[in-house]
Formats: C-alpha cells, structure tokens, sequence
C-alpha cells in the first residue's frame, strides 16, 4: 500500500520514531512544500491513505477524483472545515482524526494574548524599541472576568488556568447547558451577557453554519470598552471588517488574534497597522508535543485500520454502514 503525507512545511516528521513502523507495511511518501494542484494530483493518485497535515490543503470533489484508491482519510487533529464531508461520505471514505492533541498548546497561546493584553506589552516593547521608556498603569487579570464562547475541551482547560489565576469565569455556547457549565465549575450566561460582563472574551467553538460571523458588529456594540478579544479557533467566527472598526474606534481595547480570513494576511491589512492587537500566525496548535501527539495518532489510526481492520477515532461511521 501507499501512505502520502501532506503539507509538512515545518519538517516535523524529521526523526518521528513512528514512521518507520508504518514504513514496515507501507510506502510513504512526504512533502514539505506548497504545491500547485496539477502536482498535488499526481503524488496522491495511487495512495490507499493520505496524511493531511491539519487544514493546509482543501478536500474538495476535484482532489477525491484524483485518488481513486483512497481507502482512509487520516487528519491531523480534529478539525474537518476543509473537508467536503458530504464528498467524502457520499464516496464512503472514513476520516480518522487524532482527538486532544493541542488542547494544551491552545491554552497556552490563549493566556499568552491575554497576559500580553492586560500588560500592554506590544505597546511598551514598540516604545522601548523606539528609544523611549515610558509609563503608564496595566491591569492583574486575577479578579477579571473571562467569558469563554465554547467549553469543549480546550475551553475546559482554558476555564482551569484562568480559576488559578484568580479569574471569574462565565461561558456560553451555541450547544452548552446551564449543567454542563455548572458541572465545570463554570457559571453559563446568555451570549450579551457574556459580552457586556467580560473583561476578555475567549473563543473555543467549531466553525461550522452556525458559529460563522458568530460576533457581529451588534455584539462588539455591546462589549465593555475596556474589553479584549481573544481568538485561536478560526477567524470566521468574526466579523473582521466589524472587529478592525471597533479596534480602530476604540470601542474595544484590544485583541489577540491567531486566526484570520485569509492566511497569510496581506502586507497591508489593516489588523498590521493596529498598536492594539497581538497577532500570532496561526501558532496556536503548533508545538514539537503537538505536531508528534498528531502524527503519531494518525500512523496509529493507519496502523489499526489497514493491519488490525479495528477502524478508530473515525469522524464518519456512517461510511461503513450497509
């Protein structure tokens, strides 16, 4: 069989242990690069299994074409926006993901932004670059208000670090429960309550039909003028043109953003003109323990699916039904 893996830009299957069990029942095949579509079609034409390394290439109609004996979709992490799933489903193709691999990282990148935000450390860093040493008052986070939008797993853990900080956590998501909350520790509100109550508000939901544009101009309307915006989900879930507008008017304080519309952004998008916001390039996942948790769960989900026939962590078991 063949096994290609796509999308490592970061070599980070350089002296991954794991391969060589999975080279000892399959021909594998990595690539590094960005390459145009012609190319990409023709290095997975013959494979049985493809490695997509998170949300770097579409899994559109016109790719699923190209491998007539794709026998296993295996995705790093648990992401699926850049799949067509009704494609893949109609054409039987389970997808294995590797589930909890970045919560960690996540977490980390969230209070990375947050603490940067509360100290203004953008702002006295450009000022000391520039030959200044300036003063002026930041703010603890411990007694602020966090209002996670999302408490799936990543959420949780946000939730966890932000108590031991000292921090009041509310919560809202399009599926969450008054129960479910309260079970975590974590007090559930209505979604303009969240935002007129947080001092920072942090996502952690799905891109799916309806979280797109989940915050809206009316919702940046409604947050406190000391408010910051946190995201390392995905950038659709703004408003961008809304967000930019209450960034530049002042509305909002400030935001840490890892996600964006367009990745990369342009040289002259607006957010890279803002002393306000933290920008990150979509680092939020990527850590050596994330990238080796992902790999590895994805050689072990080939493992078990072509050599034990035990099919496992798969997004789509609808496939194998009758």
């Amino acid at each position: 069989m063949k096994t290609v893996i796509l999308d490592d830009w970061d070599n980070a299957t350089n002296g991954l242990q794991k391969l060589n069990a999975l080279k000892q029942f399959s021909d594998v095949q990595i690539y590094h690069d960005q390459p145009s579509p012609a190319v990409l079609y023709e290095r997975v034409r013959d494979a049985d299994a493809v490695v997509f390394m998170r949300e770097r290439t579409k899994v559109t109609a016109e790719l699923l074409d190209q491998m007539p004996n794709l026998k296993l979709l295996a995705q790093t992490g648990t992401g699926l926006a850049h799949i067509d799933m009704s494609e893949v489903n109609k054409r039987r193709i389970p997808v294995a993901t590797t589930p909890g691999g970045s919560t960690a990282a996540v977490t980390e990148l969230t209070f990375a932004f947050l603490l940067a935000l509360a100290r203004d450390l953008v702002k006295f860093t450009a000022q000391m670059k520039a030959g200044s040493w300036p003063i002026g008052i930041t703010q603890n986070i411990s007694g602020k208000t966090l209002g996670l939008i999302g408490l799936g797993k990543i959420g949780l853990s946000v939730a966890k670090v932000a108590k031991a900080f000292g921090m009041n956590v509310i919560a809202w998501g399009p599926r969450l429960t008054a129960e479910r909350a309260e079970a975590a520790g974590v007090t559930y509100v209505e979604l303009d309550d969240l935002l007129q109550q947080s001092h920072f508000v942090s996502l952690h939901v799905r891109l799916v039909a309806e979280t797109r544009n989940l915050l809206t101009r009316r919702h940046f309307g409604t947050m406190r003028p000391d408010a910051c915006l946190i995201n390392t989900s995905r950038g659709e879930l703004v408003d961008e043109k809304a967000l930019i507008c209450a960034l530049q008017s002042g509305r909002i304080k400030g935001a840490g953003l890892d996600v964006f519309h367009q990745e990369p952004l342009d040289p002259n998008h607006p957010l890279l003109q803002l002393n306000n916001v933290v920008l990150a390039p979509h680092i939020g996942w990527k850590t050596d323990t994330t990238f080796e948790s992902f790999l590895n769960g994805s050689i072990e989900n080939i493992e078990s699916f072509f050599r034990q026939g035990k099919p496992v962590h798969i997004a789509n078991p609808e496939v194998f039904n009758d």
